[in-house]
């Protein structure tokens, strides 16, 4: 599913960007505020109809503007699609082969794309939330029914703290508890099958970039010694004090562990880059094995933090990638291209190929 053209306007500093693209390998440089981030904001914003950078899509408006837009063609097998991105009075539309796309769902499955970007420590730094959203992320991209899942226990959950604040207990209250264990159990086998299979290419990927092992287990939000209705009982004096439900999945985190012990307690500032880019390479890998497409990699500024060895480490994870990769850099000398390859030049908002 690479991604063979890009027309962008008006997304931050850039400005009638339209350029052909590598289905393999994809090199932008350009100096900082250039725009080398923005660009890759607009190959996820047509992926994901989000940025990776902010939830409020009106901040990418460039000053002066009143809309953005965005347009790619992405090939398929042997079909091409034509999708088609703005946002414009507050409203983001999206377009794909022409026809209103139901819902940014199916953005995704036109092109899956993943991100390691400049705040990719937040993997291990951040609180678990953080770490949800990336694990949520990964399920989705290989079961997309468990969007519908997810959304099903939000729903279901949001019901029954509204009870809690309203001083529901006993059995009124427990009309509201059984909906929520039944969809709470379909979201942890989900979530619990994919970081069993991710563990694995977790372990491995992150020795050869760490030289360290690494591992990561899920936890899914209460005690692993009881279910999670026994947990609801233990915990309902303080949901009813709190008025919100204190256990579940949407407690849930990821324990990232090397010899050592936690990462967040172990790892130094360059160590938390590479095991956050451990993480999502192994992701990226799962959705290669379990969907057999490719998809897209955005890598930005990868030199940045990392010492030689550990850039070369990186890179040399990249390269055996069946995935269309972009990556960005201040110069060629901090990260030489592979020749064969386009390198576009990045500048004051305009982009440009390098003869």
């Amino acid at each position: 599913m690479p991604l063979e053209r890009l027309q962008v306007d008006s997304v931050r500093c850039l400005k009638a960007v339209d350029v052909e693209l590598d289905p393999h390998r994809n090199y932008l440089f350009g100096p900082n505020g250039a725009g080398k981030t923005s660009f890759l904001e607009s190959v996820y914003l047509l992926g994901r109809g989000r940025s990776f950078r902010t939830r409020q899509t009106a901040r990418l408006v460039q000053h002066g503007s009143h809309d953005l837009t965005v347009f790619g063609q992405v090939r398929s097998g042997d079909r091409r699609h034509r999708v088609g991105l703005s946002f414009a009075g507050g409203e983001l539309k999206v377009r794909i082969d022409g026809e209103t796309a139901p819902g940014m769902a199916r953005l995704a499955e036109v092109m899956a794309v993943h991100v390691m970007g400049s705040k990719l420590h937040r993997l291990i730094e951040a609180g678990p939330s953080e770490r949800r959203r990336f694990v949520d992320g990964g399920v989705f991209h290989v079961e997309h029914a468990y969007l519908h899942t997810w959304r099903h226990y939000r729903r279901v959950l949001g019901q029954r703290n509204a009870a809690l604040k309203r001083g529901l207990g006993g059995a009124p209250l427990e009309v509201w508890t059984r909906p929520v264990l039944a969809a709470a159990a379909a979201v942890h086998a989900a979530r619990q099958r994919y970081v069993e299979e991710l563990s694995g290419l977790v372990a491995q990927v992150g020795s050869r970039l760490l030289e360290h092992s690494l591992r990561i287990v899920y936890r899914p939000g209460w005690r692993q010694d009881i279910s999670l209705e026994q947990a609801l009982h233990e915990s309902l004096e303080r949901d009813t004090r709190t008025g919100f439900t204190q256990v579940g999945p949407h407690r849930a985190d990821i324990d990232i562990r090397m010899a050592a012990g936690s990462v967040r307690d172990h790892a130094s500032r360059g160590q938390q880059k590479l095991i956050a880019a451990a993480l999502v390479l192994a992701q990226v890998r799962l959705f290669g094995q379990r969907t057999g497409r490719g998809g897209l990699l955005l890598v930005d500024d990868p030199a940045a933090e990392l010492d030689t060895g550990s850039l070369d480490r990186l890179m040399a994870e990249l390269e055996p990638l069946a995935t269309q990769l972009f990556l960005t850099g201040l110069s060629e000398r901090a990260m030489r291209p592979r020749q064969g390859f386009p390198v576009f030049h990045v500048e004051q908002g305009r982009v440009a190929a390098v003869v």
